[in-house]
């Protein structure tokens, strides 16, 4: 009940009290709800009392997926992990967003699109090179620093077959730097453990510059060492050594300097890791090039095949055995080998 004197409003939102006036613009005597007390809205029982009309709706974020959710993923679907690694704007966001677009304009590499949880982050991440933006040229939001984040897409068809999940892994490329020199740093790095596909991404503007050449060689290297070293690589796993910024690369008179530098980089990565990884394999894109140079989204296409196909099963070769002096065991050795006489 209000008090005498007090002025009130059955329209939660009127602030007369406080501004002498009607939120409805209506003069007191015609308001419907000044001198009126708010409703009482009942609680039933088992029901939290909440100011927001709202909270009891509860919406997918569709943000990045959380490690958690990830995992949750992953319970319930035949499912391709894949950690995307690389220094600092190898264009890791780009490839990303790139994939995405690709699907708004129908299949990738004869893959379709089916669902995501994701899409929010999808289109964040897309937004910078749109001209929604009016940027003057594309551009990509950077990964924050912190804990890994996934995108989700759900495929079908092509190398997804009748369905196929796909998680990409989210973390800054400095994360990855500063285990160099610290492998303990790498524990936290569940991405990479779990990856089925882990995908270097080699800069093409860095390695066309004779100065930034070599460092960009050694640092991707040492965060393989790195990776290796701290038990990161469980083994089985297969290895993609992806060129970006190929728009960039074409338009250089240095362009065959850089790719021969690439192959290079990716014979020494071979050789040093071949043998941690079940499969090496190379790709040069061009996710996002700022000129109409090289179409959008080049080589992404491919790519997507190859993270989606299953890993090819190492060959399975048969021991050889010693012939025996007893006739029994010779005898057993010609049944196994189809020879039935």
């Amino acid at each position: 009940m209000a008090e005498d004197g007090e002025v009130i409003c059955a329209n939660r939102e009127c602030r007369i009290s406080e501004t002498g006036r009607c939120v409805e613009g209506l003069e007191l005597e015609v308001c419907p709800h000044y001198g009126r007390e708010p409703e009482v809205e009942e609680i039933a029982d088992g029901e939290a009392e909440t100011s927001d009309p709202g909270a009891g709706l509860a919406l997918p974020g569709a943000d990045t997926l959380t490690l958690e959710q990830a995992s949750q993923v992953l319970r319930r679907s035949d499912a391709r992990v894949i950690a995307i690694i690389g220094p600092k704007g190898a264009g890791k966001t780009s490839l990303i967003a790139s994939l995405y677009d690709l699907f708004q304009e129908g299949d990738v590499g004869g893959a379709e699109y089916a669902r995501s949880e994701t899409l929010h982050a999808f289109e964040l991440a897309c937004h910078d090179a749109r001209a929604a933006s009016r940027r003057g040229e594309p551009d990509m939001e950077r990964t924050g620093h912190g804990e890994v984040r996934f995108y989700h897409l759900d495929l079908a068809g092509g190398a997804a077959g009748d369905g196929l999940t796909l998680l990409l892994g989210d973390r800054a490329g400095e994360e990855y730097r500063s285990a160099v020199d610290d492998a303990a740093e790498l524990s936290p790095f569940p991405e990479i453990r779990r990856a089925d596909t882990v995908t270097v991404l080699v800069d093409g503007q860095r390695l066309q510059d004779a100065g930034a050449r070599h460092n960009l060689r050694s640092e991707i290297v040492m965060i393989l060492q790195a990776l290796l070293d701290g038990g990161a690589l469980r083994g089985g796993q297969r290895l993609v050594l992806a060129l970006t910024k190929m728009d960039v690369v074409q338009a250089s008179p240095h362009r065959d300097r850089a790719e021969t530098n690439f192959m290079g980089l990716a014979a020494q990565v071979e050789r040093v890791f071949g043998g941690s990884f079940r499969q090496v394999e190379t790709c040069m894109i061009a996710a996002s090039p700022k000129t109409a140079a090289v179409k959008r989204g080049t080589g992404v296409a491919e790519m997507l095949t190859f993270w989606a196909s299953p890993a090819a099963m190492p060959a399975i070769v048969q021991p050889a055995v010693a012939p025996s002096l007893r006739a029994f065991a010779r005898l057993t050795i010609k049944h196994e080998g189809g020879n039935n006489d």
